[in-house]
């Protein structure tokens, strides 16, 4: 296992909470969309969708520095994977479609690829 610098490990515990938090974010959407559901649900949506582009930041980042690793180019074509599931989201009309959707695809999708990724990421932040 390669060393990493301060802002790596700092950088990699950051990706490792970000993870938590789009997952409690999740947890909130799929409980909470309802025909009449709360109007913070858009803005928990919002902040999932902010997550989840600065996962994918990081994955550029992740790609360079364990370049030796091979298992870490699967790891970031399956969260692309989550991703492109969660884009159905934009051409459902109906907060029950939108539940269904989190539900049945990319929630447990997205806790899968999670449960992998930190997997891989724990033995680089754990001391």
């Amino acid at each position: 296992m390669s060393e990493l610098t301060v802002e790596q490990h700092h950088m990699l515990e950051q990706y490792d909470q970000l993870l938590d938090t789009i997952s409690e974010g999740l947890d909130y959407l799929e409980n909470n969309i309802t025909a009449e559901a709360p109007p913070q649900t858009q803005q928990v949506f919002q902040d999932v969708l902010l997550g989840l582009e600065q996962v994918s930041r990081t994955h550029d980042q992740m790609a360079v520095l364990f370049e030796e690793r091979e298992e870490i180019q699967p790891l970031i074509i399956d969260f692309h994977e989550v991703v492109q599931m969660l884009q159905g989201w934009f051409t459902l009309e109906t907060n029950e479609e939108k539940r269904g959707l989190l539900v049945e695809k990319v929630v447990p999708a997205y806790e899968e690829w999670r449960t992998r990724v930190q997997g891989f990421v724990k033995p680089y932040i754990s001391h």
